[in-house]
């Protein structure tokens, strides 16, 4: 009888480890962000047909540098048109929207066969050198509200993460160094200005000298 029983149980299917999938969709979505987040600010950027652009004489080793100036609406329309190109053929779905209070990536994902909606809320600022910081201040999936100090450290230690990104569970903050993100030609970006209130996103295209 007890042989029966050992073999009923090794026949039965394996049920899924919810939270094990959980996180794993999770940080798939936040790499999804930072790659998405850093191919769009490092070779996306000009093609905004409405933005404003002067040529100014650069000091140091850039040959001119290229401001370039945008508004709320021009910067998620640009994000919207990048990354419905980068998921085309993708089964995971999301938007980032850029508002007057906070950055969100918003979408759905799959948990245990269900749909679930999640929510990631973010604060950007401008840090050294011109580079992009995204303080996490809540990460949401479906009724959930998960410690995203546990989510950020699953990624690091799971993960393998671009160069020109760092990581911090302990700030929980994801900092995007677009001064080591090179595009073609060796053109380098950098960030002037963030201001989520006052509807003012100022960039920079730093084009290199040529010997």
């Amino acid at each position: 009888m007890r042989e029966a029983q050992r073999k009923t149980k090794d026949t039965q299917p394996k049920q899924p480890n919810g939270p094990v999938n959980l996180w794993k969709w999770v940080a798939i979505i936040l790499i999804a962000l930072i790659l998405g987040l850093g191919a769009y600010m490092g070779t996306q950027i000009l093609r905004s047909p409405s933005e404003t652009q002067t040529v100014n004489t650069a000091s140091g080793n850039d040959a001119a540098s290229v401001p370039i100036k945008m508004n709320r609406q021009q910067l998620n329309a640009l994000a919207a048109y990048y990354l419905t190109d980068f998921q085309k053929g993708q089964e995971l779905k999301y938007r980032f929207v850029v508002r007057s209070d906070a950055a969100y990536l918003l979408g759905t994902t799959k948990v245990l066969g269900q749909n679930v909606s999640f929510v990631i809320t973010m604060q950007p600022s401008v840090i050294s050198n011109g580079n992009i910081s995204l303080k996490a201040t809540k990460l949401s999936v479906g009724t959930m509200s998960i410690p995203i100090s546990f989510v950020i450290n699953y990624i690091n230690n799971n993960y393998k993460i671009p160069k020109w990104v760092k990581l911090s569970a302990k700030h929980k903050t994801i900092d995007l160094y677009l001064n080591k993100l090179v595009g073609k030609h060796d053109v380098r970006y950098s960030v002037d200005k963030l201001d989520l209130a006052g509807n003012q996103f100022n960039f920079e295209m730093h084009i290199p000298k040529r010997n």
